[in-house]
């Protein structure tokens, strides 16, 4: 069962379009702010959509793929 779970993890984690290591910062980042925020321009139209009171925030990182988080 173990092992199911782990090579589940390193199959989804092959799929994603961020490292491993960006989405532990970026969950980090989002505890400790409170804000939704990614650097995975697929996550952006969710938070945009889901930002209360419009305040949302999109830009371009230096690899070029965007990155957004909503303020409010």
């Amino acid at each position: 069962m173990k092992y199911l779970f782990l090579a589940t993890a390193l199959f989804l984690s092959g799929c994603a379009s961020q490292s491993i290591k960006e989405q532990v910062e970026d969950s980090l980042f989002e505890a400790a702010t409170g804000k939704d925020y990614s650097r995975n321009p697929a996550h952006c139209e969710r938070i945009k959509r889901q930002c209360a009171h419009q305040d949302y925030a999109q830009w371009n990182q230096k690899n070029g793929q965007i990155a957004c988080a909503c303020n409010s």
